[in-house]
């Protein structure tokens, strides 16, 4: 009951704490950009929650090979980004040979999220602050379902930050900041931080 426990934590803990868009601030043009359409949300979801899930994994694998830590640190970079590299791939040549209707359907959502700064971010994060194989695997999840969720958060706004009634100044990019810097100091709130003052 402990380990389900402490499971449950760390996955509320990524979801909500280390959402990598509100209290890192990474992958908010990705954020915007999906958000403008709701229909992309739940494909967008699937695609970044495996992507992040998977090369969580490979990451943990990659820390045990080549000891990402230490003077070695300096190539983690290149690391994280040749595993993306591969699980993209990987995944594209999987899609397109096995599932071909499901490629055609899901390829635009691989492509935004494989390649945007909250994947790569979150490499940096999760093997930062986890030790264990399952630490990995339920940061990796939490990640990417903390980043619909922020996905999910400002697509409830969207068509009225973008609306008539909003000054044009103010209108469309510059409320959107302003929205998500709210948001990120609630998140930031949350995160126990405001305790340490």
């Amino acid at each position: 009951m402990e380990i389900i426990k402490n499971i449950l934590l760390a996955a509320f803990t990524s979801v909500i704490v280390e959402n990598t868009i509100f209290s890192r601030a990474l992958g908010t043009s990705t954020l915007i950009l999906v958000a403008r359409n709701r229909k992309n949300i739940f494909g967008f979801g699937i695609s970044v929650t495996y992507i992040t899930a998977v090369v969580s994994v490979l990451t943990y694998f990659a820390g045990k090979i080549f000891d990402l830590s230490g003077d070695s640190y300096i190539y983690a970079p290149l690391v994280y980004i040749l595993i993306l590299g591969a699980v993209y791939i990987l995944t594209l040549l999987g899609l397109w040979r096995f599932a071909v209707t499901l490629f055609v359907k899901i390829r635009k959502y691989i492509h935004m999220s494989a390649f945007n700064c909250a994947v790569l971010g979150a490499m940096f994060i999760i093997s930062k602050y986890c030790e264990t194989f399952t630490d990995y695997l339920v940061n990796g999840i939490g990640v990417g379902l903390g980043f619909v969720l922020a996905v999910y958060i400002t697509a409830i706004v969207y068509d009225r930050i973008y609306s008539e009634k909003v000054p044009y100044s103010f209108r469309g990019f510059p409320l959107m900041m302003i929205y998500i810097g709210i948001l990120s100091m609630a998140f930031w709130g949350f995160s126990g931080h405001i305790a340490n003052y």
